[in-house]
């Protein structure tokens, strides 16, 4: 059959999950043992449950800072940029949180988590904050499982959420349908 006749263009096997992954983007935040606190910009991130309380899950690097302050701390927050966050997203991802202090560096002003010792970025469309139910690991990626234990949103918060999809496309949700 020509499926490009149809407007079906090949996607390469490697880049098949951008087909089920919208992108939303989450900035994983956590506190290490050494109390610095640290967040990266994550695009693996979907709920997992939602009764009797929400569950997340987020596949992280485990060779990361986050990787090792959840393990050590047992909570972290996922905080949901928006569209105007692009730059910021950007600059998280650049550096190690090993090596740099994040918030310091690039002078993130934050607020405090409503139920965790974690800051939550100024700006962010909502957040939830978690604690760690259990890990799976596969290589060299981790996945962590998180029960909400406080969340809070902007009124239209879908609005304002950045996405990506790989290869710098960046984008923002239209309107409701």
């Amino acid at each position: 059959m020509d499926y490009e006749s149809q407007g079906y263009n090949e996607v390469p096997i490697g880049r098949a999950y951008s087909l089920q992954n919208a992108g939303g983007l989450v900035f994983v935040c956590t506190k290490g043992a050494e109390g610095r606190y640290d967040l990266a910009p994550v695009a693996w991130c979907c709920p997992l449950d939602y009764d009797p309380v929400s569950m997340f899950i987020a596949v992280l690097d485990t060779s990361h800072k986050t990787w090792a302050d959840i393990l050590a701390g047992g909570v972290f927050a996922l905080a949901f940029p928006g569209s105007d966050q692009k730059e910021l997203v950007e600059r998280c991802g650049s550096v190690s949180g090993f090596s740099v202090d994040k918030y310091e560096s690039f002078s993130i002003p934050s607020m405090p988590g409503e139920a965790l010792d974690l800051r939550i970025p100024e700006g962010v469309a909502g957040w939830v904050e978690c604690s760690l139910v259990k890990t799976i690991v596969q290589d060299t990626s981790g996945v962590v499982f998180g029960k909400a234990l406080a969340a809070r949103a902007r009124e239209e918060w879908w609005k304002e959420r950045l996405h990506y999809v790989g290869d710098s496309v960046y984008f923002k949700p239209g309107d409701r349908v």
